[in-house]
């Protein structure tokens, strides 16, 4: 009943009046008290000014020594200007205090006692400059008035007046019993009121709150009528809330419609989805998985397997066997607390989530992708982990064929490379061959075996790439230094083909700390393709420049160019363009591929822009610091390898 409208309405309404009758009493009666107050000391100043009868007959009665008969004679012949009656008396002291005259019936003063000494008394004895006492105090028991009167000779007696109060205070209390009145009849209208506008407030509220609790339940369908409301179209504040209450629902339940329909089209891509799709709860549970899932891990867990009591697997729902542990188990990851808080950590920190790569399930390949996302459940906010798992059979293959390939064909070319060098040195040990057959077999023999060990190289390169093995040897070096000495490098193929060469960088360009042949390596090679690529009586242009931060160089030529098709594969390991464009021009597709992983592994990017019939430019951009400065690497090669330097004088082809 407290908490009821009805209620507080009624109990607001008498405080307010309550509030509003005890300011209004208050107010009443100080202005009474004050106006008292004000009006006897203005009387008491009027009476005993300078000018004044009373003042001059007073003295006169002094300077004649007329006695205290003459002075009483006097108080009451002015007792209608003092305003004395049965709540006011006056009387005449002397320097001590005792009362030496009183008016006519004074029930206050008797003549030859000490009167009280009140603060006014008090000050006009101590000699104050006004010669009165005429403040009134609040709080004090009665008003009063004291004055000096002083004889020309210097004889001097006190004149005091004393009011009761009870004229003021009669007329407060007739005050205070009118008020009382109006406070308590003001309180039962109050009562009245509020129980009719309580009745006219909380009807249409009480109404609301049905439909409120009706759209709770789902029905959408009841609308506001007359009997709900008083008037459901009338233009207060009332009408306005049932009429937007009306439309709230309409807008509610085609919002609601919409999200279902939403939800809906959600579900069925969610369950037709060729990945396998799987949401947890908080706790580990499953919320939701899709049929590729469901199909993929039937059987795979224990408790879906055949039973000794004969249950199968669809007697146990796969929703109550497959937690998110579970899950991690299979794909091989141990679920340690230690595990799971850096698992939440980096769902929180990184937006691409979390991968567990190249899982094997059912015969086949898959990669784990774990990520945040938020769902409702008993209205509260909970944060769980959707995962999807996407096979990744084709391409895991593909890759483990490359990397096949790559083993065995440096396998594959050491025994050709080993039996050449063979030969040539054979050749060489028998002098009694023609000088003629001797030179060309042996230069011949040296060149294939170079070009052997360069693929062999190249291959190594790639696999350690891979596998994480490098071994990098950083240092600082001068970028525009190198470039030029690379330059002079190719100056004989240059030659060969008539080529014209411009170099369009200096010595401004800045220090750069990296693995120096290595990126020797990869501009060497993009010079050689340049060259190869390029018919004779081309141009070639070596460009370089640097900011703050990072240097780039670029080498275009006048070649043959790149077809649209083939340049997003250009970088890609063994990829070749159409041989009839390149005959002659040999090569295995690895050399962009080891440009692209060496300059990515210094933190830099390559890119290739080209255009059939008119050329190709790479751009390299390269930090100058690269990252690889800060990482300790103590791992040894897995294979001796020629020096850095012997291969980046052979540039690879594309």
């Amino acid at each position: 009943m407290y908490r009821s409208l009805y209620f507080k309405i009624i109990l607001i309404l008498i405080i307010f009046v309550t509030t509003v009758m005890t300011l209004v009493g208050a107010i009443l009666m100080n202005g009474v008290s004050s106006y008292f107050a004000d009006d006897f000391t203005s009387q008491m100043e009027s009476a005993f000014s300078d000018d004044a009868e009373l003042s001059g007959y007073l003295k006169t009665s002094l300077e004649n020594n007329e006695g205290a008969e003459a002075l009483e004679i006097t108080l009451n012949a002015y007792s209608g200007i003092l305003g004395l009656d049965d709540y006011r008396s006056a009387a005449v002291l002397d320097e001590d205090g005792t009362i030496l005259a009183v008016s006519d019936a004074s029930q206050m003063f008797v003549v030859g006692e000490t009167v009280y000494l009140t603060e006014n008394i008090v000050d006009v004895l101590g000699g104050g400059e006004s010669g009165e006492g005429r403040e009134q105090r609040t709080g004090a028991e009665c008003f009063d008035f004291c004055v000096r009167i002083t004889t020309d000779r210097g004889d001097s007696v006190l004149v005091y007046v004393r009011d009761t109060k009870e004229e003021m205070q009669n007329l407060n209390w007739m005050l205070f019993t009118i008020i009382l009145q109006a406070l308590l009849l003001g309180m039962l209208f109050a009562i009245i009121l509020s129980f009719f506008l309580a009745k006219t407030i909380t009807a249409p509220i009480q109404s609301l709150t049905r439909g409120a609790q009706q759209m709770a339940a789902g029905d959408f369908e009841q609308e506001m009528d007359a009997d709900d409301v008083i008037d459901p179209h009338s233009r207060d504040e009332i009408g306005t809330l049932t009429d937007t209450f009306n439309h709230m629902k309409t807008v509610l339940k085609s919002t609601l419609d919409q999200v279902s329909g939403e939800q809906k089209k959600l579900e069925t891509v969610f369950f037709y989805l060729k990945d396998a799709v799987i949401a947890f709860r908080d706790d580990g549970s499953v919320m939701h998985l899709n049929t590729t899932a469901r199909d993929l891990f039937y059987g795979l867990l224990p408790e879906n397997t055949d039973t000794a009591d004969g249950k199968t697997a669809a007697d146990t729902p796969l929703e109550q066997t497959l937690t998110l542990h579970g899950l991690l188990t299979l794909c091989g990851v141990e679920d340690t607390p230690r595990f799971r808080e850096t698992l939440l950590d980096t769902l929180s920190a990184n937006e691409e989530g979390y991968v567990i790569h190249e899982i094997a399930l059912r015969e086949r390949i898959f990669d784990v992708s774990l990520g945040n996302f938020r769902y409702m459940e008993n209205n509260t906010g909970h944060a769980g982990i959707i995962t999807v798992i996407h096979d990744v059979t084709g391409r895991y293959e593909l890759d483990r064929s490359r990397r096949e390939f790559v083993a065995n064909v440096s396998h594959e070319l050491r025994t050709p490379l080993t039996s050449i060098k063979g030969a040539a040195e054979t050749v060489l040990r028998y002098p009694d061959m023609t000088p003629e057959m001797r030179e060309s077999f042996l230069s011949m023999a040296v060149e294939e075996a170079d070009r052997m060990t360069r693929i062999v190289g190249d291959l190594l390169v790639l696999s350690r790439l891979d596998n994480q093995r490098t071994k990098w040897e950083i240092s600082t070096f001068r970028l525009g230094a190198v470039l030029a000495r690379l330059c002079d490098v190719v100056h004989t193929d240059l030659d060969e083909h008539h080529h014209t060469l411009y170099r369009k960088f200096d010595d401004t360009l800045p220090e750069i700390t990296a693995d120096k042949d290595r990126i020797e390596q990869v501009f060497l090679n993009i010079l050689s393709n340049a060259i190869k690529y390029t018919p004779d009586g081309g141009k070639i242009i070596v460009r370089g420049a640097a900011n703050a931060t990072h240097a780039a160089v670029s080498i275009r030529d006048n070649g043959i160019g790149v077809p649209k098709e083939d340049q997003p594969h250009l970088f890609e390991r063994f990829y070749r363009v159409e041989k009839s464009r390149t005959t002659g021009a040999g090569g295995t597709g690895l050399g962009l591929a080891i440009a692209k992983e060496l300059i990515e592994a210094h933190g830099g990017s390559i890119r290739l822009t080209s255009e059939v019939g008119r050329g190709t430019e790479i751009t390299v951009i390269l930090p100058l610091r690269s990252p690889l400065a800060d990482e300790v690497n103590d791992d040894a090669a897995e294979d001796e390898r020629p020096d850095s330097a012997v291969n980046a004088e052979h540039g690879d082809t594309v």
